[in-house]
């Protein structure tokens, strides 16, 4: 039997991935350098801002930096906090700043998913705020980055934690986190010994780097944890040692670097892997602060003055370190899974891809064709040089599927 259809349906799926990140088609970014703009997602009516650093460029991808408020605050108050808009500490990164939801009639109760009061999807609103970011801007999908404060810094431990945003975003750095493990302040078993309390994460990679800040007097979210809202907090080094495993790497293999005064930074792993897990003590005298050599709101509100460094800078530094998995990145391309074994015909030969389960990913850049990545391992690519492509797939002895692309890119030939 055979079947003659368009391809239509096919070039879509396989475009989807470059195809949306529409931004980058964009002649002039939609607001101006250096500024901020709050922006409405359709239909939930949420909100987001987002800033242009200086060097923004709509030509090219940019990196992002994902900034999240804490609790009882707003996407502004975080804005004015992390310094990610000063060009002294952020040039380049475009920074987007969400904001959580009121779950009263009172500031007091603007919560992220995480806490025990808060039951919005925010790990789908973020998802839904970088789709939208994407198609409005130019951004470099390899090189998104999460950070945030106190309750907002417990967000970005649950994005680390997601099995689907973990292998959206690069890299992670809460700051004075909240991370709550339970909404049952009766669960008292479970709150009675912070050090051992049960985490549950289930990230979609291996290897995800995570950089944390915590104070030695936060009396917010205490170092140590214990019970607080309704929930259980982790102990923080219990929280570091948990990814310290998590990422395969042993606790003996840290290097600890003295900051200026009580101040200290463990990194843990060896060889490149080295820091892949840090955590940043930010002081004895460091209350639930976003650390900074100047004063804040932070430190204002808790009195307990400047830092001896800036959290911001070190983030930065930290960020630039890592970009995303190839495998885990899809900004140019199109990928689609399918049970059969491929092979790729072209003017300059043939090559196969054996497996029973295979992935084909086809990406353009000028002239160029690229298949590869099957259960087995094999990869393969081709240079075109001639306008058509005979791509075949086949299933054992009872499907073969060979697709025609020509110029005109409209038709294929399925034969059973």
């Amino acid at each position: 039997m055979i079947l003659v259809i368009p391809l239509i349906a096919l070039l879509a799926a396989l475009a989807a991935a470059s195809e949306s990140q529409t931004g980058c088609k964009a002649s002039e970014p939609p607001v101006s350098i250096g500024t901020r703009h709050k922006t409405t997602l359709s239909p939930s009516n949420r909100t987001y801002t987002y800033f242009l650093p200086e060097k923004y460029d709509q030509k090219k991808a940019n990196p992002l930096i994902i900034s999240f408020h804490g609790a009882s605050r707003t996407s502004d108050w975080q804005a004015n906090l992390d310094l990610l808009t000063d060009p002294f500490f952020n040039k380049d990164h475009v920074v987007v700043y969400p904001q959580a939801l009121q779950y009263g009639d009172s500031s007091q109760y603007i919560y992220w998913q995480g806490a025990p009061n808060a039951t919005a999807d925010d790990v789908s609103y973020v998802n839904d705020v970088l789709g939208d970011v994407e198609s409005e801007l130019c951004i470099d999908k390899s090189r998104i980055y999460a950070t945030g404060k106190s309750q907002g810094g417990g967000m970005v431990g649950i994005l680390a934690c997601d099995a689907e945003l973990s292998r959206r975003i690069a890299a992670f750095a809460p700051v004075s986190g909240a991370f709550y493990t339970t909404g049952s302040e009766s669960d008292l078993v479970s709150c009675a010994d912070p050090r051992t309390l049960a985490i549950t994460c289930n990230p979609g990679r291996e290897d995800i780097p995570v950089l944390d800040f915590h104070g030695g007097n936060d009396t917010t979210i205490s170092i140590d944890g214990g019970s607080r809202n309704g929930g259980c907090l982790p102990d923080i080094r219990h929280w570091v040692d948990d990814w310290v495993e998590r990422n395969n790497l042993t606790v003996a293999s840290s290097e600890t670097e003295k900051l200026n005064g009580s101040a200290e930074i463990y990194r843990y792993g060896k060889g490149s892997e080295k820091g892949l897990v840090t955590f940043v003590y930010d002081g004895d005298h460091v209350n639930h602060d976003w650390p900074a050599t100047v004063n804040n709101s932070d430190s204002w509100t808790h009195g307990s003055g400047p830092a001896t460094f800036n959290a911001s800078s070190i983030i930065m530094e930290y960020f630039a370190r890592y970009t995303l998995p190839q495998e885990d990145n899809d900004t140019s391309t199109g990928v689609v899974t399918l049970p059969f074994t491929i092979q790729t015909s072209t003017a300059s030969g043939s090559a196969t891809d054996s497996g029973t389960v295979g992935t084909t990913s086809t990406s353009v850049a000028t002239n160029t064709v690229t298949t590869g990545s099957s259960t087995t391992g094999a990869s393969s690519s081709s240079t075109l040089t001639s306008a058509a492509i005979a791509v075949t797939l086949s299933r054992g002895n009872d499907l073969t599927i060979t697709i025609c692309l020509g110029l005109s890119l409209i038709w294929g030939v399925f034969v059973a």
